[in-house]
């Protein structure tokens, strides 16, 4: 009996050891909380983002390039110059249009300026020969007037004394006719003299005085200024005497004038209607306009020769040279805005609908010595469309990059692009996981458990539910 205990313990301390045995060939790990992240890797190729093309808008040929390829440029750099020599010929010949249609409405304006007809001295007027509504023509006289209060005498000197007499001397005048004398004053002297009645000759005076009220045109007077005396008697005159000409024909539209009254030099005393010459100012003035703005146009032209940078930033290529022609809107360079270099990554189209604008990425190269740099990086654009090739399907995503120290426009990346992320959840290594079941040690065996699972990325999976932080996870 008592072998039989005996027998039977050894075979228990067999199987505890075997047991025992097995449970230490298990490798375990138990669920942690962390962060999953899914990604979406593929290589990349660095480039210029957004590369600008320098278009000119007119033709000619380029008579300065003042870059190469490679070079940095700021905008409004000048990089090209393009001969303007038709333009300036434009320009010359768009002046003289310009002057020639000035020309031609100051004399419109003076034309229709003339439709206003002005008194050209001051006196009383004697006679009007026109009526409002009457169409007269140019060179018409329109009225008359006289200045009858001021009162004019020529008379001859002798030479010797003419030579003594100056313009303001005072004069005496004397009436044949009347009495009493009138004070007077030297106004001209003739310039030579003239041959009178005997074989005299004389140098005629001019002599202005107030009339004295009595006076016409009709009487005669002498004068004497100091003790020189004129050599004969001559006639009075009035001061004005004369007719107010219409300049322009056309229908007087207004007439302020009548026999009797005063008017003064510079008055304007009637007005003419005349169709055609308003109408020709106002084309006139027009054809200015015209003028004008067509030498505005040609003249902001000259800016559009110059050639400048339209923004800060790096030549990629040039297709025109010094010497070269340059065609209105075909490419003459290209360059590519500072600090713009990007990434283009080529995505399968299985996984391009996990892919948007905003995600951040990160994007790696090994350098000369060996040393993988990484770049923080983001979606910028992805294309909505594909390039088939091979029967697959591949759309370009665009990276933006936080840095771009050391790299250069070609360079061969990786490209890492998170797709989602998840912090804080309870978390096993996706090898561990089986569909969705997972093998737990409990009291020493492998038991099957079924779990929930989330996302799944960096080697994890995400585990929602069927397990705890104490369970012992058997790897495979």
């Amino acid at each position: 009996m008592k072998r039989k205990w005996m027998v039977l313990l050894c075979a228990l301390s067999l199987l505890a050891a075997a047991g025992c045995q097995k449970e230490a060939d298990y490798q375990t790990v138990t669920p942690e909380v962390g962060t999953i992240e899914n990604r979406v890797e593929d290589t990349g190729t660095v480039a210029w983002r957004d590369p600008t093309s320098v278009i000119p808008v007119v033709s000619g040929k380029v008579v300065s390039c003042a870059f190469e390829e490679g070079d940095a440029v700021t905008a409004g750099q000048t990089l090209y110059v393009i001969d303007s020599g038709d333009l300036e010929d434009q320009i010359t010949q768009a002046r003289l249009s310009l002057k020639t249609a000035q020309a031609g409405a100051a004399q419109s304006e003076a034309a229709c300026a003339d439709l206003t007809v002005y008194a050209s001295a001051s006196g009383t007027v004697t006679a009007v020969y026109c009526h409002v509504g009457d169409y007269i023509g140019a060179g018409t006289a329109v009225a008359q007037i006289q200045d009858s209060a001021n009162l004019t005498l020529t008379v001859p000197f002798a030479p010797a004394d003419a030579a003594s007499l100056v313009p303001g001397a005072a004069a005496v005048i004397t009436f044949p006719n009347q009495s009493g004398t009138v004070t007077g004053a030297v106004e001209r002297i003739y310039d030579t003299p003239t041959a009178l009645s005997g074989g005299r000759e004389g140098v005629y005076v001019e002599l202005s005085f107030q009339n004295p009220g009595t006076l016409t045109d009709a009487a005669t007077a002498t004068a004497a200024v100091g003790a020189a005396a004129c050599m004969e008697a001559g006639a009075v005159c009035y001061a004005t005497q004369q007719s107010i000409y219409a300049a322009q024909s056309g229908q007087v539209l207004t007439l302020d004038l009548e026999t009797g009254s005063a008017v003064t030099q510079g008055q304007a005393v009637l007005t003419l209607k005349n169709d055609a010459l308003t109408n020709a100012a106002v084309n006139a003035g027009l054809s200015v306009e015209t003028a004008r703005t067509n030498l505005e146009q040609l003249e902001a032209k000259r800016s559009d020769y110059t050639i400048a940078a339209p923004i800060d930033g790096t030549i990629l290529t040039r297709s025109v040279k010094a010497g070269d022609f340059a065609s209105a809107a075909a490419p003459m360079a290209t360059l590519a805005p500072a600090h713009a270099l990007c990434v283009n990554a080529e995505i399968d189209e299985i996984y391009i609908d996990r892919i948007w604008p905003g995600q951040e990425a990160c994007v790696q190269f090994a350098d000369d010595s060996g040393v993988e740099r990484t770049y923080a990086a983001q979606v910028r654009r992805v294309d909505e469309n594909g390039v088939t090739s091979g029967g697959v399907t591949d759309y370009t995503v665009e990276l933006v990059l936080e840095d771009t120290s050391r790299l250069k426009a070609g360079m061969n990346v990786s490209v890492s692009i998170v797709t989602q992320r998840k912090e804080g959840c309870l978390r096993l290594p996706s090898e561990a996981v089986s569909g969705s079941t997972v093998q737990v040690l409990r009291d020493g065996q492998a038991v099957s458990v079924s779990v929930t699972t989330g996302i799944t990325g960096g080697g994890y999976t995400e585990i929602t539910a069927g397990l705890t932080g104490d369970d012992a996870v058997i790897l495979p």
